[in-house]
């Protein structure tokens, strides 16, 4: 399923998606009565009982309803039950919480709440890290990796990731263990004072899923967004189970010798040099130049180098405010891609400054036949040597009988920063008055390739609390 225009949006849109997220969380019903449900509590209940007999004084054992973690062996054993699945359904989550209404979707449920696994894989020292959050935005998760494999009563084991097949690559998926993200965490309903561990209490109530999903415990180690999973992962036939099988899955560090470093590097593009090429620099987060004055074709070949060295390579992007933008855009494309193939992951931006990705926009949203929905437009452009701006807003019209509408233009100057937040309030007002949909929190801009990357930035800082997605078209 290709990602909408909308989606897009969403997956780019800073606190503002954060908010949805928490909201859209809070405002769910009580599931628990919905859909298929687990059987095996009573069966639970008893081997919880027996586990806290056998462990009674073990301070290297944490029995919790459900689960068994051992501090020594560092294994976490946690007691779930088949939703039989056929074989070919499809399959987003492999393991939910037994009180998801998604056991129609998932392999098994856990009879061990999301964040009792959580405790339990600190218990045997594994860290939990940084979900997957688009609003940040931060399209990794973090985290060390956990290994999980699928134990039947006759002692057989098995990575649970042989339980699902890619039908575009008619392959299981990928066996590199989970990301111990850690679910996150949602603000505590009327009458309480804690937030919530939002696994534990709102659907889907993921322990591990099979695309990025920030509110899983343990999220894939790779960037798969739920409409890629959809329709393409499914039940392998060679490992359908019966409904009511108890299995345990069986939790255990993916390095027992240490978890796979991560390099956190610094991207500093500088200046351009007199033949016209872009100059920067390549620094550790801690300060020590590894190399300097390179050119760009140079510093991404280095990149490539040091990914393939084993560790995570971890990049903060910094922008000389001098820096035309027709050199960002480029050098943003490059590291999108490099992005994409998995070399290297881009942090979220510094407060203030644009996601690198804001400088990858689809062309196709250039235009207003394009777009589903219509945001605002800036124009930027220096006229006798001054910045100034237009901005401009297309609104679609629909004639009878037409499949296609025509666009009005509506433009109005902006000489300031300030006077394009004035604007945006005014017209905002307006639509609210008028009893009107309010126009989508994102921004088109569309920028002179001679602007600087400085002069961008500040002129739609402004606009940030309230627009925070933006995209740069360089004309």
């Amino acid at each position: 399923m290709k990602e909408s225009f909308i989606d897009s949006i969403r997956r780019m849109t800073g606190v503002a998606f954060g908010l949805l997220l928490v909201g859209s969380l809070c405002a769910q019903d009580d599931y628990d009565t919905y859909g298929p449900q687990p059987t095996g509590a009573p069966q639970a209940k008893k081997q919880y009982e027996a586990n806290l007999k056998a462990h009674k004084g073990n301070r290297d054992r944490l029995v919790l309803p459900g689960l068994v973690a051992d501090r020594k062996e560092r294994t976490v054993d946690v007691l779930a039950e088949c939703t039989g699945l056929n074989e070919g359904d499809l399959a987003e989550f492999l393991l939910v919480d037994q009180g998801s209404s998604h056991g129609y979707e998932a392999l098994l449920w856990s009879f061990a709440k999301p964040s009792d696994v959580h405790r339990a894989l600190e218990f045997i020292g594994l860290k939990p890290g940084a979900p997957h959050n688009p609003a940040l935005p931060r399209l990794w998760s973090d985290g060390d990796r956990v290994c999980l494999m699928v134990q039947s009563k006759d002692g057989d084991a098995f990575p649970i990731e042989q339980m699902i097949l890619d039908n575009e690559t008619e392959t299981t998926l990928p066996e590199e263990g989970f990301v111990f993200a850690g679910s996150i965490m949602v603000p505590p309903q009327a009458g309480q004072s804690q937030p919530h561990y939002a696994a534990d209490v709102y659907d889907p109530r993921s322990v591990a899923s099979v695309y990025n999903e920030p509110a899983a415990v343990l999220d894939v180690p790779r960037a798969v967004g739920k409409g890629e999973a959809y329709g393409n992962q499914v039940v392998n036939p060679e490992y359908s189970a019966q409904a009511g099988e108890l299995v345990t899955i069986v939790m255990t560090p993916a390095d027992p010798d240490g978890q796979p470093p991560v390099r956190e590097l610094l991207l500093s593009i500088d200046s351009i040099t007199a033949s016209n090429k872009v100059a920067c620099r390549l620094l550790e987060a801690k300060g020590d130049v590894l190399h300097a004055e390179s050119s760009m074709s140079a510093m991404l070949e280095q990149l490539v180098v040091l990914s393939k060295e084993g560790a995570t390579i971890s990049v903060d992007l910094a922008f000389a405010d001098t820096l035309p933008v027709r050199h960002v855009g480029k050098i943003c494309t490059l590291m999108a891609m490099m992005e994409t193939m998995g070399m290297v992951r881009v942090k979220p931006p510094a407060d203030g400054a644009l996601y690198y990705r804001a400088f990858v926009p689809d062309k196709r949203w250039s235009r207003p036949e394009g777009r589903p929905t219509q945001p605002w437009e800036l124009h930027l452009t220096r006229k006798a040597g001054k910045l100034t701006g237009e901005l401009v807003l297309h609104e679609a019209v629909w004639a009878d009988g037409s499949m296609d509408p025509t666009f009005t233009r509506k433009a109005c100057a902006v000489a300031v920063p300030g006077d394009l937040r004035t604007a945006m309030d005014r017209d905002a007002k307006e639509r609210q008055a008028a009893g009107r949909r309010p126009l989508p929190a994102v921004l088109l801009v569309f920028a002179d390739p001679g602007l600087t990357y400085g002069e961008v930035v500040s002129f739609v800082t402004p606009t940030l609390s309230m627009h925070s997605t933006v995209y740069v078209f360089v004309e």
